[in-house]
């Protein structure tokens, strides 16, 4: 994944219905400093990792051409399985200051990794969670499974209220993958923020396919031999269990 989305943090449905958009990194006019003091989001491919905190973005004509620094705050290191898989990650635009980072976080810095990026715009970040494809997830799952993952794809199949399928454009597969516990939409009301070919970010969990899974959170209300021939399809593919879904910056 080589393009870059920055988002002005995640839309409710209120606001989509309003017709406010995520943006795109390609429609900013300014730089990066003019985003200092807001909360944003970024998914890119990783240039190098610095430490288990600090990461450096892919070096992108819309950064000025410049490396661009993320630190993650939160405790929880984020192991990517190779090197081609991008992150996501949502925190502040701010300037980035050894000194200031150390005290606010109790750590200590190795100074000679971050000189390069001191006094410089940086996102720190809140949350960071790995974003593969839809192909990476259905054909490594053992990767990415017990791991918070960020993945974009358009809408298949509604099957439930809080239940549907995601594909990957370019990928050829009829099945794709099963999204459940979409508790913030409901994917069957009337108007409803999500339609089918939409483009969506859906965050959550991988998680193995069980029956427990269709007959109670996925909420089909389909009778057993329904729920054994829907399951056949899935047979071998994660499951993204979902704690947010929103419309990808991207989707034009």
């Amino acid at each position: 994944m080589t393009a870059i989305e920055l988002l002005p943090g995640k839309l409710t449905a209120q606001e989509i219905r309003n017709d406010k958009t995520n943006v795109t990194i390609e429609k900013i006019t300014g730089n990066i400093d003019e985003y200092v003091g807001q909360t944003v989001t970024v998914r890119s491919g990783v240039e190098r990792e610095l430490d288990e905190s600090g990461f450096v973005l892919q070096a992108n004509e819309f950064f000025g051409g410049e490396p661009f620094l993320v630190f993650n705050a939160d405790a929880v290191p984020v192991t990517r399985p190779s090197d081609d898989i991008p992150v996501q990650a949502t925190g502040t635009v701010r300037e980035f200051v050894i000194a200031d980072i150390e005290r606010e976080y109790g750590i200590d810095l190795d100074d000679e990794l971050y000189v390069d990026y001191e006094n410089r715009p940086a996102i720190v970040a809140d949350s960071v969670a790995l974003a593969p494809t839809i192909e990476d997830l259905a054909e490594n799952p053992d990767a990415f499974y017990n791991q918070t993952i960020a993945v974009e794809g358009e809408v298949g199949e509604l099957f439930s209220s809080n239940t549907m399928s995601l594909y990957e454009d370019g990928w050829i597969d009829d099945i794709g993958l099963m999204v459940v516990g979409v508790n913030n939409r409901d994917l069957n009301a009337e108007g409803s923020a999500l339609q089918e070919g939409e483009t969506i970010v859906v965050t959550g969990m991988a998680q193995p396919l069980d029956t427990n899974m269709l007959q109670q959170d996925a909420e089909l209300g389909w009778d057993s031999n329904t729920i054994s021939e829907f399951e056949s399809r899935y047979t071998d593919r994660p499951v993204i269990v979902a704690d947010d879904v929103y419309p990808s910056a991207l989707d034009e």
